[in-house]
């Protein structure tokens, strides 16, 4: 009896998702094994970022359409799993997925910590994944063959974001830090120092806050006692517009206030065009982006969602076709044959002209810096912030932990 409701939970789960995959691309997927590639999108769809979980499923989807479903005669079957931003309900739902609906693709976490924890997971089962997540354990400490990064290296962040200060605000050099802390958040700090570092910038102190702050006043206060020029936010999601609101009270004019990888275009929308202006973030991606691919990827998001994409969809869109392409390739969907065509791979992505390194296995793409716009410059609804700058320096390879050899 046991053993018969937990087939019968699984049917379900499997009905589910391809019944959500099939109404969402308006395709019919196969569902025989033998015709098959099974991929997946493992996201947030419940809690913090559940919003993120979404807006990857729509990329996603996008990518798959251009291909009608299929790639090399094999129709695709997407899988969609919450993992909830837990890294253990991540582990749980990625190892059912292998095991029980032979899965060997997948992408989708928005948290570093469930991201790494997967990563352990897909180097067991040598299964793909295609990350997101903000940790430089990806390609660093924790690289593994059969994990591939798509956001942009941590120091590219910093030292892109930096460096536009730098050069703007050549009188601004006193820096006050505020940190997520954990993996993410970390990784943006250290970046920090040493960006900084190669620019003249002085760092004068840094607060970590845990996940879930509600009161960022204690920290304002703390940081505007040492006179900085710069407040830089090495935070995200809701803390981060709870940070912005609270230093937005305080009134404070002459200091300017940075977020290296903070706010996306979601989170910029909850906070009024008043507090947003003038402010300097770093970016993964903006709508804006001028290339071939991103400007028909935007026409056919805005013309399905009635919305403009943001990090989160433009990450599934375009991990999603480079493994598509990848396996184009190399002839075939088993997933060694496309790893190895990944590795040091060139290709034209929605950022141009893009590389993956072949031992870190990061995408070398450009990052973006934008400024927003004061409330009277916004041509639209969708028009927060112009980019102003774009960088693509990688870390150094001396600050690089990853073992592997190619």
């Amino acid at each position: 009896m046991t053993s018969g409701r937990k087939i019968d939970r699984r049917t379900v789960l499997k009905a589910g998702a391809a019944a959500l995959g099939s109404s969402l691309t308006g395709l019919s997927w196969a569902q025989t094994a033998g015709d098959t590639l099974t991929m997946g999108v493992l996201s947030q769809q419940t809690g913090t970022f559940a919003y993120a979980g979404d807006l990857v499923l729509k990329g996603t989807q996008l990518a798959l359409e251009e291909r009608q479903g299929a790639i090399l005669g094999k129709k695709i079957n997407l899988l969609v799993r919450d993992d909830e931003g837990k890294p253990a309900v991540g582990v749980r739902r990625l190892t059912e997925a292998v095991s029980s609906d032979k899965l060997r693709y997948f992408l989708g976490n928005f948290s570093s910590a469930v991201g790494l924890a997967e990563l352990e997971v897909a180097r067991q089962e040598q299964v793909l994944q295609y990350a997101a997540g903000g940790s430089e354990d990806f390609t660093g400490s924790r690289c593994s063959p059969y994990t591939f990064q798509w956001s942009a290296h941590a120091y590219t962040a910093l030292r892109a974001t930096l460096e536009y200060v730098s050069k703007t605000l050549p009188d601004k050099k006193k820096i006050y830090t505020i940190t997520a802390d954990y993996a993410f958040g970390q990784s943006l700090l250290h970046y920090t120092q040493v960006a900084a570092k190669e620019l003249g910038l002085q760092l004068v102190g840094n607060d970590n806050h845990p996940s879930g702050e509600r009161q960022f006043t204690q920290y304002f206060t703390k940081a505007l006692s040492t006179r900085p020029d710069i407040i830089c936010l090495l935070t995200a999601g809701a803390d981060a517009v709870t940070a912005v609101r609270q230093f937005n009270s305080f009134g404070v004019k002459n200091v300017q206030i940075v977020g290296p990888w903070t706010l996306e275009v979601e989170q910029l929308r909850e906070l009024s065009p008043a507090m947003r202006s003038g402010m300097i973030l770093g970016l993964n991606y903006y709508q804006d982006i001028d290339t071939p691919v991103n400007k028909s990827f935007v026409e056919r998001y805005l013309k399905a969602y009635k919305n403009v994409p943001s990090y989160a969809a433009a990450y599934g869109y375009d991990a999603t076709r480079t493994l598509l392409l990848a396996m184009d390739k190399a002839k075939s969907v088993e997933v060694a044959a496309v790893m190895k065509a990944l590795e040091g791979m060139q290709f034209d992505s929605i950022f141009g002209p893009t590389t993956i390194d072949a031992r870190t296995h990061q995408t070398v793409r450009p990052y973006y810096v934008v400024q927003c716009k004061a409330p009277d410059a916004m041509k639209n609804e969708f028009d927060l912030a112009t980019i102003v700058a774009q960088g693509d320096k990688p870390q150094p390879p001396e600050l690089n932990e990853c073992k592997r050899t190619v």
